[in-house]
C-alpha cells in the first residue's frame, strides 16, 4: 500500500542528500553515540515483535469458530433449516386419514301436514352430530411418498447450506484477523522508522548548528519527519479499523483482543497437485455442491408428486350421523338415532391436470436454474482453486526471496557499523542501512503472513475447512 511504502521512499530519498554536506568544510561537530551492532538491533527487533503476541491470545482459527457461532447470515440459515423441518412435518403429516367432525343445532319454523286419517308433523328442533373420515387411497401410492422425499431433501440442502454459511464466516473472520495481524505489524515498522528519522533529524540539526548543513536540507528532514509522523497516524487507524472488523465478525464486543498466531513460526505448505486433481476434490469436499446437488434432487421428488395429480383420485370414506331427529329414519321422531354410510370415490379434476402440466413445467425450469448456478460454481472453482494454487506458489517464492533480502540486508548493515567505526561512513549512512533492514524485515513477515493468507485460501477452495466446520 501507498502509506506503506512512502516513509522508505523517503528516507531513501533524504540519505543521499546528508550523506554529503554542502558548503565549506566546518569544524566537524559532537560525534553521535556509537551505534548498536546487527546482532543488538535484530534482538531489539525481535522484542518488539514479541511483544505484539500473548499467551492464549486469539488465533485465526478460534476467530473462524467464533465466527461461525454469530454471523447473521448464518443465523439465517439456521431459520431456513426450521422452516424447511416445518415442511418436512407437514407432508408427513398429510399421510393421516383426513377426520373431521361436526356439531350442530337448527330451529325451525313448525310444520305439521294433515292427510286423510293421519297427521305428519316435522320437529321444531333438529340436533345432529357427524363424524367423518377419508382415506386419499391414491395418494399414498402416487403423491405422499415423493413429496416426504422432496422435503427430506430439502431440509438436507438447508442443513447442508447452513454449514456452509458457517465455514464461509470462518473464513472471513480468518482473512479479517491476518489482516489485523498485519496491520499490527505495520504500526510497529512504522514506528521504528519514524524513530529513526527522528535520529537522523537529530545529527542533521547538530550538522546545521555546526553550519556543515543548509537551512534547506534541514527542512526537508523536519518534512521528512512529519510525514512519518503521519504514516504512523494512519497505519495506527487502519490497525483500529481492522481490528472493529475482526471484533464485529466474531462478536467480540468490548473484550480485550490479543495475537496468539506469530507468523514467524513455520507453516508446511501443501504438496503440488494437478489442477484437475484440485478441482475435484473441491467438487467432492465443497458444501456448497452438496447443497446445490440435494435441490436439484428435491426440485426432481417434486416433479414427480405433481404428475400425480394428472391421474383420477381414488379415495375411501365413511360418515357416521347421530341425530335428533335423524332425517335417514322415516318417519321421523323426536329421538338420537345413529345412521353411517361408507363406500369408495373415484374422482378427476380437468382443471387440476392443466396446473399440474403447468407446474411441472415450473419446477422443471427452476431444476434447470440449480443446475445452472452449479455449472457456474464449477467454472468459479477452478479459477478460484488455481488462483489460490498460484498464490501459495507465489508466496513461498516470496519467502524465500524475503529471507534472501532479510540476510543482505543484515549484512548491509553490519559492513555500514563497521566502516562507521573505522570513519570511512557517516551516521546516515548506517541510518540508511538500518532502514533497508526494517523494510526487509518487515518484507519477511509480510511473505509469511501470505503464506498463511494463501493456504487458508487454497483450503477454503478445496473445502478442507468444510471437514473442520462441525
Amino acid at each position: 500500500m501507498k502509506v506503506r511504502l512512502s516513509l522508505a521512499f523517503c528516507l531513501i530519498a533524504v540519505s543521499p542528500a546528508l550523506a554529503q554536506p554542502s558548503g565549506p568544510a566546518r569544524p566537524a561537530p559532537t560525534p553521535a553515540p556509537a551505534p548498536a551492532s546487527a546482532g543488538e538491533d535484530g534482538n531489539a527487533f525481535e522484542k518488539d515483535l514479541d511483544t505484539l503476541f500473548a499467551p492464549g491470545g486469539l488465533t485465526a482459527d478460534q476467530a473462524a469458530a467464533r465466527a461461525a457461532k454469530v454471523s447473521p447470515s448464518v443465523q439465517r440459515k439456521v431459520a431456513e433449516v426450521e422452516a424447511s423441518i416445518a415442511q418436512l412435518e407437514t407432508a408427513e403429516l398429510a399421510r393421516i386419514p383426513q377426520v373431521k367432525g361436526t356439531a350442530s343445532y337448527t330451529r325451525n319454523s313448525h310444520l305439521s301436514l294433515n292427510f286423510p286419517g293421519f297427521m305428519l308433523s316435522y320437529p321444531d328442533n333438529y340436533y345432529a352430530t357427524e363424524a367423518q373420515l377419508g382415506v386419499p387411497l391414491s395418494e399414498y401410492i402416487l403423491r405422499f411418498p415423493k413429496v416426504i422425499d422432496a422435503a427430506k431433501l430439502g431440509v438436507e440442502a438447508a442443513r447442508t447450506s447452513q454449514r456452509s454459511s458457517e465455514v464461509n464466516a470462518g473464513q472471513e473472520a480468518r482473512l479479517a484477523y491476518y489482516e489485523w495481524l498485519r496491520a499490527r505489524l505495520q504500526v510497529l515498522v512504522a514506528e521504528r522508522q519514524q524513530v529513526q528519522v527522528q535520529s537522523v533529524l537529530t545529527q542533521v540539526r547538530a550538522l546545521a548548528d555546526a553550519q556543515r548543513l543548509s537551512k534547506a536540507d534541514l527542512m526537508r528532514v523536519e518534512s521528512q519527519e512529519a510525514q512519518a509522523e503521519q504514516v504512523v497516524n494512519q497505519l495506527r487507524n487502519l490497525a483500529v479499523l481492522r481490528e472493529e472488523q475482526l471484533r464485529l465478525l466474531i462478536g467480540a464486543g468490548e473484550e480485550p483482543l490479543a495475537l496468539g498466531e506469530d507468523p514467524r513460526t513455520d507453516v508446511n505448505a501443501p504438496g503440488a497437485s494437478s489442477l484437475d486433481e484440485l478441482v475435484k476434490t473441491a467438487t467432492a469436499q465443497r458444501l456448497e455442491f452438496k447443497a446445490i446437488n440435494a435441490g436439484i434432487q428435491a426440485k426432481e421428488k417434486q416433479r414427480e408428486s405433481e404428475k400425480a395429480n394428472m391421474f383420477p383420485h381414488l379415495s375411501a370414506f365413511a360418515v357416521a350421523d347421530y341425530a335428533n331427529p335423524n332425517t335417514r329414519v322415516f318417519p321421523l321422531e323426536d329421538k338420537w338415532k345413529l345412521t353411517w354410510s361408507a363406500g369408495v370415490q373415484l374422482s378427476w379434476t380437468i382443471n387440476d391436470t392443466l396446473i399440474a402440466r403447468a407446474t411441472d413445467r415450473r419446477i422443471a425450469a427452476e431444476a434447470n436454474e440449480l443446475r445452472a448456478d452449479r455449472e457456474n460454481l464449477a467454472r468459479g472453482t477452478r479459477i478460484e482453486v488455481l488462483a489460490a494454487q498460484q498464490a501459495v506458489q507465489l508466496a513461498l517464492v516470496s519467502q524465500q526471496t524475503t529471507q534472501k533480502g532479510l540476510a543482505a540486508a543484515e549484512e548491509g548493515y553490519r559492513v555500514r557499523r563497521e566502516l562507521l567505526n573505522a570513519e570511512r561512513a557517516t551516521a546516515v549512512e548506517l541510518v540508511d542501512a538500518e532502514t533497508d533492514l526494517t523494510r526487509a524485515r518487515i518484507a519477511a513477515l509480510n511473505a509469511r503472513v501470505d503464506l498463511r493468507v494463501a493456504m487458508a485460501q487454497l483450503a477454503h477452495a478445496l473445502g478442507n475447512d468444510a471437514k473442520t466446520s462441525r
